[in-house]
């Protein structure tokens, strides 16, 4: 099963950053690096759970400025925050709809901080049975972390 969630979600992530932020991901090994900021998204139903997008500052400025239509200069802090809150919508959404398009989940609201805030807003996931996934897009980096727990489990 574990598998399977991890092409769901990276098929998922792929989907949502190319139709909506025309951003071409490609999946790379787990190597260190420095996320900037953080959006999360949790959700119950079938299972229960969260997903994070961690995400480089080149990233999330190139993912506003195509999906808003804007010029660097012209990008705010907000717009960022909320095109990463949209994204983590969107990526956790799209995956539930393939896990399972017949169950409902309900999606609370995503949330959003840089690094150095996220842990004490309880945004960072760290589990050991979460499901990670990598990415780059010209030199820019994402993870996305999925935690699942089916109904029923301890």
């Amino acid at each position: 099963m574990k598998e399977n969630i991890r092409q769901t979600v990276t098929k998922a992530t792929f989907e949502v950053f190319e139709k909506m932020f025309f951003v071409f991901l490609e999946p790379v090994e787990d190597t260190p690096f420095k996320y900037d900021s953080v959006s999360y998204i949790d959700f119950v139903g079938r299972a229960s759970g969260g997903l994070s997008l961690m995400m480089s500052r080149g990233l999330t400025a190139m993912m506003a400025e195509n999906m808003l239509g804007c010029e660097p200069s012209e990008i705010t802090e907000q717009m960022i925050e909320d095109c990463s809150k949209e994204a983590a919508n969107m990526v956790c959404g799209n995956f539930l709809r393939k896990i399972s398009e017949q169950d409902v989940f309900n999606l609370n609201l995503p949330q959003y901080a840089p690094m150095d805030q996220a842990a004490g807003k309880g945004l960072i996931l760290s589990g050991p049975d979460d499901v990670v996934v990598h990415f780059e897009s010209e030199d820019e980096h994402l993870q996305v972390r999925l935690a699942w727990k089916e109904a029923g489990e301890a």
